[in-house]
C-alpha cells in the first residue's frame, strides 16, 4: 500500500477495517476529507457503514450524499498514517510490492491476492526475456487475459518469444498472432505466420492447422487494407492446407469470409 501520496483509495482501506484493531481506523475516518473524481470537490465523512460499504458525505455547501466507500479516495493525515501503518502487516507489505511490480509492467486491474504470484512470475520471466515452461506459460497467460488486455498480453509473450529457440514453441506463437491481431498490429502478427512456410517450424498437425488459419484471416484483414486480390488467393491456400490437416469452424469462417469478400 502507498503511504507516500497524499490520498489513498477506499478499496484499499476497507480490508484493513475488518481487521483486529479496525474499528479504530473506521473511527479515524469520521470526519476525514474524500472525493470521487475531482480532488477539488472534497466532502467530510459523515457516516461509514461496514455492512453496506456505504459513506454518508456532508459538503461544504450544507448537501449530503452516500456513496459506496470503494468509489473514491480519502485524504491521508498523520492520524490515518499511523493508524492505517499499524494494521499493515508484513504479508501486505510483500503483497503491495508484488502488486506494484505487476503494475509498473502495464497491468491496471485489482489482483486478487491468490493470483498474485503467479502474474508475478510471468511478467518477471517477461522482464528477464526468459521462456516459462510450457504449464507455466499456460498459467501466466490464464492470468493475464483475466487481468490485462491483449496489449498487456502481446507485451508478455512478444518478451516471453526473446527467450524461445528457434523453433519458437507453437503454443506461444498461435497465442502471440492472436493477441498482436486483436491490439491492432497485423503486420507484426502476419509476419510471425510466415513459420509455417518453413519446413523446420517445430509445429505439430494441431498447431499447424491453428496457425494456417489465423494467417489466411490476416491475409484476409490485409485484403480489406488495400483490396489486393493475390491476399485472397493466399488466403485460400492457407484455409485449403488447414482443412487438409482437419475440418474446423474456425476454418470454415476463413472460407465464409472469403466468398464475402469476392462478391
Amino acid at each position: 500500500m502507498d503511504m507516500e501520496g497524499e490520498d489513498i483509495s477506499g478499496e484499499d482501506i476497507l480490508p484493513l477495517l475488518h481487521k483486529p484493531g479496525g474499528q479504530q481506523l473506521h473511527d479515524g475516518l469520521i470526519g476525514a476529507s474524500f472525493y470521487r473524481d475531482d480532488p477539488d470537490d472534497l466532502a467530510k465523512i459523515a457516516t461509514l457503514d461496514l455492512r453496506s460499504r456505504a459513506v454518508r458525505l456532508q459538503f461544504v455547501d450544507g448537501r449530503s450524499r452516500s456513496v459506496p466507500f470503494t468509489s473514491g479516495y480519502v485524504l491521508l493525515t498523520p492520524l490515518l498514517v499511523s493508524l492505517i501503518s499499524s494494521l499493515h502487516t508484513p504479508e501486505d507489505e510483500t503483497r503491495d510490492r508484488m502488486r506494484q511490480r505487476i503494475a509498473a509492467f502495464g497491468f491496471r486491474s485489482k489482483i486478487e491476492d491468490d493470483d498474485l504470484p503467479g502474474l508475478l512470475a510471468a511478467v518477471e520471466a517477461a522482464q528477464a526475456y526468459r521462456l516459462p515452461w510450457r504449464e507455466e506459460r499456460f498459467e501466466g497467460l490464464r492470468l493475464t487475459r483475466k487481468y490485462g488486455t491483449q496489449r498487456e498480453e502481446a507485451k508478455l509473450l512478444t518478451a516471453w518469444l526473446e527467450g524461445a529457440g528457434d523453433p519458437p514453441p507453437g503454443d506461444l506463437m498461435i497465442a502471440l498472432v492472436s493477441a498482436l491481431r486483436e491490439s491492432g498490429r497485423p503486420v507484426e502478427a502476419l509476419a510471425l505466420t510466415d513459420l509455417v512456410t518453413r519446413k523446420a517450424n517445430g509445429l505439430d498437425r494441431k498447431e499447424t492447422r491453428i496457425l494456417l488459419t489465423q494467417r489466411g484471416s490476416l491475409w484476409l484483414d490485409r485484403y480489406e487494407l488495400d483490396h489486393n486480390p493475390e491476399c485472397l488467393d493466399r488466403a485460400r491456400q492457407c484455409a485449403k492446407r488447414s482443412w487438409a490437416i482437419q475440418p474446423s469452424e474456425e476454418c470454415s469462417m476463413v472460407y465464409r469470409r472469403i466468398d464475402k469478400l469476392e462478391n
